[in-house]
């Protein structure tokens, strides 16, 4: 397994952001669903579980753009914060979305 120093930069920041506020807010959408049909009914919480995924997705653009200038500070003053292990895989050229995905072979 590779170890490599990363600093992200705006954009795939937000990108990794929102996907990790998008699966948390998802994963915890059940709690907040059933917190809220014991006040206000099944209706509310159906409407909690299904704005759950989106949500997740705002508030990760959100705080990640918040979050952004403390993330570089960090990343460039520790060694551990910035230092990523796992399989990476460079993609050609500079068009990185039409490229397919790592193991999609």
């Amino acid at each position: 397994m590779s170890r490599y120093l990363v600093q992200l930069d705006f954009i795939s920041f937000l990108k990794f952001n929102s996907v990790a506020f998008c699966c948390a807010n998802t994963l915890f959408s059940p709690f907040n669903a059933f917190h809220t049909f014991q006040g206000s009914g099944i209706s509310r919480a159906l409407l909690v579980l299904l704005l759950a995924p989106p949500a997740g997705l705002l508030l990760g653009l959100v705080f990640g753009a918040l979050a952004f200038p403390l993330y570089k500070f960090l990343t460039s003053r520790s060694r551990f914060l910035a230092t990523l292990a796992g399989t990476f895989q460079e993609l050609p050229g500079e068009d990185a979305d039409a490229a397919p995905p790592p193991g999609d072979d």
